[in-house]
């Protein structure tokens, strides 16, 4: 079984823990994912970390990590989020999906 592909429509990251925050449950409890590169070149794979949350609850504190810095605040993810998502609602389950890069 080949690992699903984590696509991104910025993909920015950093070297150590980068986050990624994707709409609703279906990257939740995947253990590990291939990551597309702007270049069309992949990573991986790549052990992922995910958590379930209400948007509504994240902190500064949980975005730290996140790759793309328009999102490392609620009101830039929010911002972006709506844009990525048409409808996304601040009261949604989001995951937030770590991964490290080297």
């Amino acid at each position: 079984m080949t690992a699903p592909l984590l696509g991104f429509d910025n993909p920015r990251f950093h070297t150590g823990r980068n986050t990624s925050v994707r709409r609703g449950a279906r990257w939740h409890g995947v253990a590990q994912a291939c990551i597309a590169l702007a270049d069309g070149r992949q990573l991986g794979p790549l052990a992922l970390q995910t958590e379930l949350r209400g948007f509504d609850a994240l902190e500064e504190a949980d975005l730290r990590d996140e790759h793309d810095p328009a999102c490392r605040t609620p009101a830039g993810l929010l911002r972006v989020m709506q844009q990525l998502y048409p409808g996304f609602r601040s009261d949604e389950l989001v995951t937030l999906v770590h991964f490290w890069v080297e």
